[in-house]
């Protein structure tokens, strides 16, 4: 444990700067459903709408997929930071000040995702480099969850005592934090030694092959379904008894414990491979779900919420470092991280259409669905994997 400790020592500016990018991410995720639920109560918008409101940075997140790789041919990596920092904190800043306008709203909100997808798309391509992909990529977002389970309670007294205004000022301040502690780490061409011993073949991450796109779309896929009662579950609190301060200091203890479920992830998918823990991930988040989301009191609401949050943290850092196995530069790494956190976009987005059309319990539906769904995909990426490797073997007998 000590020795990969000390492997890790390297790398820790990155695993700061990463860290500090990924918890920008999981920032959006704290405040999304204090802020989706005043939005309805405080501004009067319908759920759809709201929905689309906290949905937009992470719709921003997945658009700045088109942004990062050229951004990382052209810039520094502390010019990139620079600017995507700034218009983050200034967007949140207006946001505070004319969030009763859905329209700007709706535009700062994009562009604050699109800052955020830029930070966390150029930290992921320096980490899939490494040969400590993997284990970085889980360290990583167990960080940013631990930190995500402080903010959801941090966001909701702020959300409680100043409204939409009083979670946006908690995101400016965040957001200020994260962003200077980005500049720890300084990015040198020497951090790309690991990869040295033989020159890289020239990457086709980008041609057209369908097992990649299978399991970026299942990713996205899994993090949409499993986020639906993510986006709805202080209303779902609400509605049970639960005030913002409680229902806060509850989810955020389950999400610091939910933290570890990263690192097992990473771990069992080194141990057994990715497919097995993904499809018991899938399993368990059906199951929590339905639980949570049908629960007629506080206490099974929480019971059903802690499965069911700990399988989205347990698989994320699994498909993060199966998508960075792609190719050789990291250039899928790059792209699959803002896709992949799209899913909480897309989730916002679903759920309140769901809501507002079938009513809140038709959300334990939706969301089995789509397990069973990732879990087709899961079985058809299995299938191509086997299909890809018999091919190779014959074309090697046949030499």
């Amino acid at each position: 444990m000590m020795s990969r400790f000390r492997y890790l020592l390297p790398h820790i500016g990155l695993i700061i700067a990463a860290s500090a990018a990924f918890s920008m991410s999981t920032l959006f995720s704290s405040v999304k459903p204090v802020l989706l639920t005043q939005f309805m109560n405080e501004v009067g918008f319908k759920a759809g709408l709201s929905g689309w409101l906290v949905a937009a940075p992470f719709i921003g997140i997945s658009l700045a997929t088109f942004v990062v790789a050229k951004a990382l041919e052209r810039y520094s990596y502390r010019r990139i930071i620079s600017c995507a920092g700034l218009l983050l904190v200034a967007c949140q800043i207006l946001n505070s000040l004319f969030f009763s306008y859905a329209v700007s709203t709706l535009l700062l909100q994009l562009l604050s995702g699109i800052s955020v997808g830029v930070l966390m798309g150029v930290t992921s391509s320096f980490i899939a480099r490494s040969n400590s992909a993997g284990t970085l990529f889980g360290l990583v977002d167990m960080i940013g969850v631990l930190l995500m389970s402080f903010m959801v309670a941090g966001a909701s007294m702020a959300t409680e005592k100043s409204g939409v205004a009083g979670g946006f000022m908690f995101s400016v301040i965040l957001s200020v934090v994260f962003w200077l502690a980005m500049f720890f780490y300084k990015h040198k061409a020497v951090d790309r030694d690991e990869s040295q011993s033989a020159p890289a073949p020239k990457s086709t991450a980008f041609n057209i092959s369908l097992r990649p796109l299978i399991i970026i779309i299942m990713g996205v896929l899994f993090v949409t379904f499993s986020g639906q009662g993510f986006a709805f579950m202080f209303t779902i609190a609400t509605n049970l008894g639960m005030s913002f301060e409680q229902s806060g200091n509850s989810i955020g203890g389950i999400l610091f414990v939910s933290a570890f479920a990263c690192l097992i992830g990473g771990m069992s998918s080194a141990r057994f491979g990715p497919e097995k823990p993904l499809f018991c991930a899938f399993v368990v988040c059906a199951i929590g779900w339905t639980v949570a989301i049908n629960s007629t009191s506080p206490n099974m609401f929480l019971m059903g919420l802690f499965p069911a949050i700990c399988a989205l943290q347990f698989s994320f850092p699994v498909l993060l470092s199966l998508a960075g196995t792609l190719d050789n530069e990291g250039k899928w790494a790059a792209v699959a991280t803002p896709l992949l956190t799209s899913g909480f976009a897309w989730a916002a987005v679903l759920s309140g259409q769901v809501v507002e059309v079938w009513g809140l319990n038709a959300l334990a539906t939706t969301t089995q669905l789509g397990m069973v769904t990732c879990i087709l995909l899961l079985g058809l990426s299995v299938w191509l994997s086997a299909s890809h490797c018999a091919k190779a073997s014959t074309e090697i007998d046949s030499l």
